[in-house]
């Protein structure tokens, strides 16, 4: 019975091109979110029990604690609620990196265009959030569309940040999904996805992983055809951005193409 709810729920969601979901972690969280949204009985001839008038959940909820969403789905609360600064539900709980709170409110009837252009995957996989972006992947997010400004790929938003492994995972996942590693930016344009005052230069992803990424990650983007001798607008190549950021030998050798090579070191 729990299955044929999550099989409803997962309908429900679904943007209208529609896909299938095989990943374990959204199958479980689509019968824990059609759980938690049931009626629950109250002391007062089954009405549900009202919110606590000393919590303000919507603060809560904008301060980060997400699990607020169920109490306030079952007290009535709208799922598609937009505060002053127009900002949705659906807007915090993705910025806060919630995948069950997101699947909560679209079960519950939240309007999925409120998560902005491609679901905003370019900002769920700048934050880390892995699970999110396996979340909004299910739901139709396309892994290759670039921002309008910049022309970053989601694949780009992943490598802006050095030793975290979670964007290991993400770069996997995006790659599976079908994420082109050869995209170049558009150059010259402001970016937000480092600190300050840095211009887009025409880098595709890998010479991003060539100066940020981790060994695997380098080769997870070879494996699925990336460039090694690809120029961005200053004729720069992944190696050269390598180069430029004293990345080790062994970073060095991957990205190594006619006629350049790395030698060992020596014993």
């Amino acid at each position: 019975m729990e299955e044929d709810n999550a099989s409803a729920l997962h309908s429900s969601i679904l943007p209208s091109k529609g896909r299938a979901c095989d990943d374990p972690y959204i199958l479980a969280t689509l019968v824990i979110v059609n759980i938690s949204l049931k009626p629950q009985p109250g002391p007062c001839g089954g009405i549900p029990v009202p919110m606590d008038s000393h919590i303000d959940h919507l603060t809560a909820i904008r301060d980060g604690k997400t699990e607020q969403i169920i109490p306030w789905l079952r007290a009535g609360g709208d799922p598609a609620f937009v505060d002053d600064e127009g900002l949705s539900l659906l807007q915090y709980c993705a910025f806060h990196g919630d995948a069950t709170a997101v699947l909560a409110l679209l079960g519950a009837g939240a309007p999925l265009a409120q998560l902005g252009d491609n679901l905003d995957l370019n900002g769920a996989v700048f934050h880390g959030h892995v699970r999110l972006v396996e979340c909004l992947i299910f739901l139709g997010a396309d892994v290759n569309r670039p921002l309008p400004d910049t022309g970053e790929t989601p694949l780009h938003a992943a490598l802006c940040k050095s030793d975290d492994p979670r964007f290991d995972r993400i770069v996997t996942r995006l790659i599976a999904a079908g994420a082109d590693p050869n995209c170049a930016t558009i150059p010259g344009i402001a970016t937000g996805s480092f600190m300050r005052d840095i211009r887009t230069r025409g880098e595709t992803p890998l010479h991003r992983a060539a100066a940020f990424g981790s060994a695997g990650v380098i080769r997870a983007l070879i494996a699925a055809n990336a460039k090694r001798d690809a120029r961005d607008i200053n004729g720069d190549s992944p190696l050269s951005w390598a180069s430029w950021h004293l990345r080790p030998r062994d970073i060095l050798r991957l990205l190594c193409f006619p006629p350049f090579q790395v030698s060992a070191p020596a014993d």
